[in-house]
């Protein structure tokens, strides 16, 4: 079972995105994640994501939009993680944070549990109120480990 700290990675945590626009921010986290080892097969990845990207936008509540994308081009279950500096005001409400999830073709279970994870975090408020302080990567993915074991 893949475990927040094994999908998401420090490097892969930008706090001070900036961005005009939802695929602009969507962008900066793909760029986050091009050297990262478990993507096989870069055009691929790109590829998938621009066809899943047309297919339409996952704006949540509580300011989260989530692109996941199932994906023969990655070896591992891999996500990057963005704050924006300023929230960007989509039809749905404010947006101000931005989750990219790439996901083998088999790992169907450890992603819902991922999501499940995601939205424990966001819904609570003390743990998103704690997400929009964080100083660093490390304290992103120790808030995320929290709605993972269900301490908040």
């Amino acid at each position: 079972m893949i475990r927040i700290r094994g999908a998401l990675l420090p490097e892969h945590v930008l706090l001070g995105l900036i961005a005009q626009t939802r695929e602009g921010a969507l962008q900066l986290l793909c760029e986050s994640l091009r050297s990262d080892t478990r993507i096989s097969d870069w055009e691929s990845f790109l590829r998938d994501l621009r066809k899943y990207e047309a297919a339409g936008k996952i704006n949540l509540q509580y300011s989260l939009t989530l692109r996941h994308i199932r994906t023969s081009a990655v070896t591992g279950m891999l996500m990057a993680f963005g704050r924006l500096t300023r929230p960007l005001q989509e039809q749905d409400g404010p947006l101000q944070f931005v989750v990219l999830v790439g996901i083998p073709l088999t790992m169907d279970a450890d992603y819902l549990r991922l999501v499940g994870t995601l939205m424990r975090v966001f819904r609570s408020e003390k743990l998103r109120g704690t997400m929009l302080r964080a100083q660093n990567p490390l304290e992103v993915i120790h808030i995320l480990e929290r709605g993972e074991t269900g301490m908040e």
